[in-house]
């Protein structure tokens, strides 16, 4: 009897799986997920220009395209020429000092696989305090059907804008 228990607890142990950051769901697999890189423009690309424009308001705009560059948790390190984004709009509240900008991208990893994302970054025009509220849009080979949010923070700086974050990816069935 003591060794059926055994046995038992043991049958458990293994199906119920060795992974700590590893949760499935009816949807598939949830995994959480860590990004730390830097953010980096593409001046040559033209500038995408914030509303609201002209007199009173200060011109503000941002590079229309960059890369990102960095590791990430399941994947490991970006491939930075194929690690692109574009910024379709943005916008300026004056009163509160924070920019919000639409961004649209696609990550590919070490080993050439890539995700989709669409991004709200938001700039703090006064700190230069850096927010990205990213959420996963599917994906090429491993990504395939990915969803998922990650939160993002840097700062903005000449040469670009480190930022670290986390959050997690939903792998389908």
């Amino acid at each position: 009897m003591k060794t059926l228990k055994i046995l038992l607890v043991l049958v458990t142990v293994i199906f119920s799986g060795f992974s700590k950051d590893l949760q499935r769901t009816e949807e598939g697999v949830v995994k959480p997920v860590k990004f730390d890189g830097m953010i980096i423009t593409n001046p040559s690309s033209g500038a995408t220009v914030c509303t609201p424009t002209g007199t009173p308001y200060p011109y503000i705009a941002h590079a229309r395209t960059g890369w990102l560059q960095g590791n990430q948790t399941h994947g490991g390190k970006l491939i930075t020429e194929r690690s692109t984004w574009e910024i379709s709009s943005c916008s300026t509240d004056f009163t509160s000092g924070l920019n919000t900008s639409q961004i649209t991208g696609v990550n590919t990893v070490a080993n050439g696989d890539s995700y989709f994302f669409t991004c709200t970054m938001i700039v703090n025009i006064f700190t230069n305090d850096v927010i990205l509220n990213i959420n996963f849009t599917g994906g090429v080979g491993i990504f395939e059907g990915v969803t998922g949010q990650m939160s993002v923070t840097g700062i903005h700086t000449e040469s670009g804008i480190p930022v670290k974050g986390e959050g997690f990816m939903s792998f389908p069935k």
